[in-house]
């Protein structure tokens, strides 16, 4: 499951050209509008390992993606299927249960965003 918004690329790219404080404030925003799924499976995935529901993050990239992601790289190949149970368990419901408030989260933040572009500032 994913949220796809489209020209998110396009705009990543644009602010490149608008300049740091631009390019700061839009990828600020698409952290921010991913932080309702991070809080959520890291409370799903504590109950099962609270290490690695503790370095769960957030990355925004480049090419227009932004994800939620496991951050802990140590493995003790005791659990090979640990990755499919993050995902079943903790990071798909996690979307699922918050992709009202995600969507919602972009859309005010382009709105304030093309407003505030609007009056030049």
């Amino acid at each position: 499951m994913a949220v796809q918004v489209e020209g998110l690329r396009e705009l990543l790219r644009a602010t490149d050209q608008a300049g740091k404080e631009t390019k700061k404030l839009v990828r600020g925003e698409l952290r921010k509008a991913a932080q309702p799924v991070l809080m959520s499976a890291r409370q799903r995935l504590a109950p099962i390992d609270a290490r690695s529901a503790a370095k769960l993050g957030i990355s925004v990239r480049k090419v227009g993606t932004v994800s939620v992601e496991q951050r802990l790289r140590k493995t003790t190949g005791l659990r090979p299927d640990f990755g499919k149970l993050q995902m079943r368990e903790a990071l798909v419901p996690a979307l699922e249960d918050n992709v009202d408030e995600v969507v919602q989260h972009l859309e005010d933040a382009l709105e304030r965003m093309t407003d505030a572009w609007g009056r030049g500032g």
